[in-house]
């Protein structure tokens, strides 16, 4: 029996970027991670390491300078069409309301008018914003605008959704309500995730594992972390927990290492500038 690939292989993935001076950066050497489908992978690591690097490599958005990126099995060139991308700050048109938001992609894939905004109402539906369909942008808060953002991602129906830090801007009870959200979503969907975040609890929280990247220039991979707490999970009361604990204390002991070098490399950096 031939074993299934993998969602996403990167292989020996080197990112390089031309620079203000002429010169070469290099973002991130030596990367080498399988992800299985339907899996939820958190990454982290110091500020400028390379996790967003390793984020646009997997959709297509950023081709590496060397090594390979696999989907399912076959060499990814553009973009990576079976997947919808979270980003930071939403990509909201502020002249259109929240269902012609939501319904964007399908319009863009050719379905009919009819079936995209009874898919985009059922889609507003899930996530809380039913009664706002016809409002726009403007108007909404943070917490939703990031709501629509999750069903502008979903009701496509992708096989992987990558998320680049989309709840970093909310207060915390707002973020942990759309944490609990996007699990939800999550289970049973058979989607892989891989989500991009400065915050080791969410990491944890969220995660079949965690993926730790060194400092950079040219950051690789020095952690790999199986996440074994039970699903579902209650975000509100598995961080007490001591299996929590035991993991946050295991994966902060190696990133705190990193992030001090990265500080390091940027002090020294600037006296020698």
């Amino acid at each position: 029996m031939v074993d299934a690939p993998y969602a996403i292989e990167l292989t020996g993935m080197v990112k390089r970027f031309p620079t203000s001076d002429g010169g070469v950066y290099t973002a991130v050497s030596g990367i080498d991670l399988a992800v299985p489908a339907g899996r939820f992978v958190s990454v982290v690591g110091p500020t400028g390491c390379g996790k967003s690097t390793l984020l646009n490599a997997a959709a297509g958005l950023a081709p590496p300078s060397e090594g390979s990126v696999r989907i399912f099995g076959e060499p990814l060139e553009g973009l990576n069409k079976r997947a919808s991308y979270m980003f930071q700050q939403d990509a909201l048109l502020p002249w259109r309301t929240v269902l012609d938001n939501v319904t964007l992609g399908p319009r863009m894939k050719g379905v009919g008018r009819a079936e995209r905004e009874q898919r985009g109402r059922e889609w507003l539906e899930r996530v809380g914003l039913g009664p706002f369909a016809g409002a726009y942008p403007h108007q909404l808060s943070g917490g939703m605008r990031r709501r629509v953002a999750v069903a502008q991602s979903w009701i496509v129906d992708p096989d992987f959704i990558f998320m680049d830090e989309p709840f970093s801007a909310l207060d915390v009870q707002t973020r942990q309500l759309m944490e609990d959200q996007l699990l939800r979503l999550w289970t049973g969907s058979g989607k892989t995730v891989v989500f991009v975040t400065h915050d080791l609890d969410e990491a944890i929280s969220l995660a079949d594992e965690v993926v730790l990247l060194s400092a950079g220039p040219a950051s690789r991979i020095v952690g790999t972390y199986p996440i074994d707490l039970p699903r579902p999970r209650d975000l509100m009361d598995i961080r007490t927990t001591p299996a929590f604990q035991d993991l946050y204390r295991a994966i902060w002991s190696d990133l705190r290492s990193e992030v001090m070098k990265s500080y390091e490399r940027r002090a020294l950096a600037v006296s020698n500038g």
